[in-house]
């Protein structure tokens, strides 16, 4: 049954690839571009992301337990989680589906929004651009004042990283040699990232930062709560041949390789544990799609972060570099950042055991993955600033 989910999933993600997932245009109402935003259909009916949509109308949005409120300078509009049922201002608006959540954003039909949003969405059901009015700024009466009432350009900066240790609680990940146990190893090496990250000045969030269990979803979750920048997923590795060791690093992708695929498998293998009907079993081809849409448009800079990973921790460590793969990790799905899973090392390969059962090697591989994300931070924020 685990093998023909990962199959799928990876069917899946070629679906993504393959453009089932789509776009559509935003405009302001001058005509200026604001962006895509994606959309995805649901049988005859399309949803797009509410969170996306109020970040580029410069509305406020509030979520609390189910409950989403949208705020403009001129309307206020509440959407209920599985509800037919809006509020937009005083009308109350019949839905044609009711609103989807996928790792913690609402999802809303598009074929409603201007019933939503009247006189600040302009959109034609079949049309390729949804028109946003954005909020109108006073402008002063003096050149003087202009100049200073405008304000400068908001310099994007990367400040918070989610680090992730693998496994954990009643999931133990592999067990290898030096009575080496995977969630210890991959708390320590988190708690070591984490402070080297804080006394750089950026914030680290820790799926967890004891040993209890925490299932992928919400790993996932969390990392899009906490508005995460980058999203480090830290794992050690196993295998039957004690030969094998080194350093590897994945990023969300349809798998191209056996080793590829049986690293998601195992990693994934982990949804057995999870209480209660299994969450992934039950998802469709339309939630995979989605699932892997928020990840998908940071493909590149998590394959290019991959890479530095390896380089950097393989040197650091003294370990093998056994390079960069894709797959279809459950931990990585949704994860609205640059997003990466590394194995620091074979705890089943005696070199990589006693480097992994020293203080010195998990600080070492710390301080690589520290050297990583600095690096990143450098290459975004450039970016960013062109």
């Amino acid at each position: 049954m685990q093998r023909i989910l990962i199959a799928f999933i990876c069917i899946m993600l070629a679906a993504v690839s393959a453009g089932f997932a789509e776009t559509i245009a935003l405009i302001d109402t001058e005509g200026k571009a604001l962006g895509n935003l994606p959309c995805v259909s649901r049988g005859d009916e399309s949803f797009v992301p509410l969170a996306m949509l109020a970040r580029a109308g410069e509305w406020n949005l509030e979520s609390s337990e189910g409950r989403h409120s949208v705020t403009s300078p001129t309307l206020n509009v509440e959407l209920y989680l599985g509800r037919l049922f809006a509020k937009s201002g005083e009308r109350v608006v019949q839905l044609r589906l009711p609103p989807e959540e996928w790792d913690g954003s609402l999802w809303i039909p598009l074929v409603n929004l201007t019933d939503l949003f009247p006189e600040i969405v302009e959109f034609q059901r079949g049309g390729k651009q949804i028109s946003l009015k954005l909020p109108v700024k006073e402008q002063p009466k003096d050149t003087a004042a202009v100049q200073a009432a405008e304000p400068k350009a908001e310099k994007w900066e990367l400040r918070t990283v989610i680090v992730d240790p693998g496994h954990g609680g009643k999931d133990p990940g592999a067990k290898g040699l030096n009575n080496l146990i995977e969630k210890e190893v991959t708390l320590d090496i988190a708690r070591r990232l984490g402070s080297l990250l804080e006394k750089r000045g950026l914030t680290a969030a820790l799926t967890r930062v004891s040993d209890h269990f925490v299932s992928l979803q919400d790993r996932t979750h969390f990392a899009n709560q906490k508005k995460g920048d980058l999203f480090v997923s830290i794992h050690c590795n196993s295998a039957r041949d004690p030969q094998i060791r080194g350093v590897e690093a994945y990023f969300l992708k349809p798998a191209r390789t056996q080793r590829a695929i049986d690293a998601a498998m195992r990693e994934n293998s982990v949804v057995k544990l999870e209480n209660g009907d299994s969450k992934y079993q039950d998802l469709t081809q339309d939630n995979y799609i989605l699932l892997t849409m928020a990840t998908s448009q940071y493909m590149k800079d998590s394959e290019t972060w991959a890479s530095q990973v390896v380089r950097l921790t393989s040197s650091a460590t003294g370990s093998d570099a056994r390079g960069v793969d894709q797959a279809g990790f459950y931990v990585l799905m949704g994860a609205s950042m640059p997003a990466v899973l590394v194995e620091v090392g074979y705890i089943s390969n005696a070199e990589d055991a006693r480097m992994l059962s020293s203080e010195r090697g998990r600080q070492k591989t710390a301080e690589a993955l520290l050297e990583s994300i600095l690096k990143m931070k450098l290459n975004l924020e450039g970016s960013a600033a062109r």
